[in-house]
């Protein structure tokens, strides 16, 4: 999956079970903690004050996801 896709993928998770299916849709093989923790990242980014920081999806996609 490529980067553009993944990230797209990233703005519509809600639950942990949301980034388990885009996990194993990027060919990951997670437990239920890898993808709560990579949840927390991903909700780190939804918000203003994260941006301005540098915290974006397309940075949790290469940190979390190896993309």
């Amino acid at each position: 999956m490529d980067e553009k896709t993944l990230v797209e993928k990233l703005k519509n998770v809600v639950i942990v079970d949301d980034v388990l299916a885009v996990a194993k849709e990027a060919g990951l093989d997670w437990t239920y903690e890898q993808a709560d923790e990579a949840l927390g990242k991903i909700n780190a980014t939804k918000n203003d004050i994260a941006e301005l920081g540098g915290d974006t999806l397309e940075k949790v996609a290469k940190e979390v996801f190896g993309i």
